[in-house]
């Protein structure tokens, strides 16, 4: 090959490869990034997407050796007010700052959000002794929290590794029963989960919510949270839901396309909020026909 032709060869080969790397710069901004469509006004959904009435604090908890272990939001407390409680669990090599905006908008709406700096959450442990953590400072005189939980009263949501997590909370450990409601958020394919972290959401037997994004193609598409709501149990109420627009990522932050229906879900189902429900329940609820929503499927929701 001459010079002149190998020189133009290799124009020809780097022209490709820019090409091929720009097409996949596109495809995985794609797949991070969400478009938040604008939300019906006077909609539920945006209802409670709107911060909530209450003003939250943060309180951080340190191992006796200094080392993070849980950030927990809860309302600025008054009187003898006591508050349901969301255990929440991380994505893989995530940490409270990632939903930081997400846990205060939950606090504002009347609920002590504890998450633990855990980055592996999917075996649900880490989630379950946030439960339990939290029943021991409810028991404790000297403590922050002392009566001001509602034991009776505590949902679980988590995102991606963390969705595992949530389910496996609740299947797979005694104390699971605690956990009145479940939230699955971006779940993966199982295929995408280690060996200790698969689930099984036919063992599900508290209110069980699946949400997902259309923009999830690979680790949480649509078959995947199907398969989930198919496979549940056939007496649980269950409902699920693809944010049209939202990535993988999109619970990160502020909570985008989910946080409106993700605090009417934990309202209903924890605070028995009559107007929440509305959202939910049956055929003519809000989700249902909410047009920024698709594959919307219920089961087990109409006389609950």
């Amino acid at each position: 090959m001459s010079v002149l032709k190998k020189r133009k060869w290799m124009l020809w080969m780097l022209a490709i490869v820019l090409i091929l790397a720009a097409a996949l710069a596109i495809f995985l901004q794609l797949l991070i990034h969400s478009n938040v469509p604008e939300l019906a006004k006077g909609s539920l959904e945006q209802r409670y997407a709107q911060q909530g009435s209450y003003p939250v604090k943060v309180e951080e908890v340190e191992s006796t050796m200094g080392e993070a272990l849980y950030r927990i939001y809860y309302p600025a407390f008054q009187g003898d007010e006591s508050y349901p409680v969301i255990s929440w669990g991380n994505g893989t090599g995530a940490t409270p700052d990632r939903y930081d905006e997400l846990l205060t908008h939950l606090a504002s709406w009347g609920f002590i959000v504890i998450d633990s700096y855990s980055t592996t959450t999917g075996t649900g442990k880490e989630i379950g002794e946030a439960i339990h953590y939290l029943g021991k400072e409810n028991e404790r005189e000297n403590s922050l929290f002392y009566q001001k939980i509602q034991m009776e009263q505590i949902g679980a949501a988590g995102h991606s590794q963390g969705s595992t997590g949530v389910i496996n909370a609740h299947t797979n450990y005694s104390s699971g029963s605690l956990i009145k409601t479940v939230v699955s958020i971006a779940l993966p394919d199982l295929k995408h989960c280690d060996p200790e972290d698969v689930y099984n959401t036919s063992r599900i037997t508290a209110p069980f919510l699946i949400m997902g994004g259309t923009r999830d193609f690979l680790i949480s598409p649509v078959s995947t949270n199907q398969i989930a709501l198919q496979n549940a149990n056939a007496s649980t109420p269950v409902m699920m839901g693809m944010a049209k627009g939202a990535a993988h990522t999109a619970i990160e932050g502020n909570g985008g396309n989910h946080r409106g229906y993700l605090t009417a879900w934990m309202r209903y189902r924890l605070l028995d909020d009559q107007e929440a429900m509305k959202a939910f329940h049956g055929d003519a609820s809000e989700m249902m026909h909410n047009p920024n929503w698709s594959d919307v499927t219920q089961a087990n929701m109409a006389d609950l």
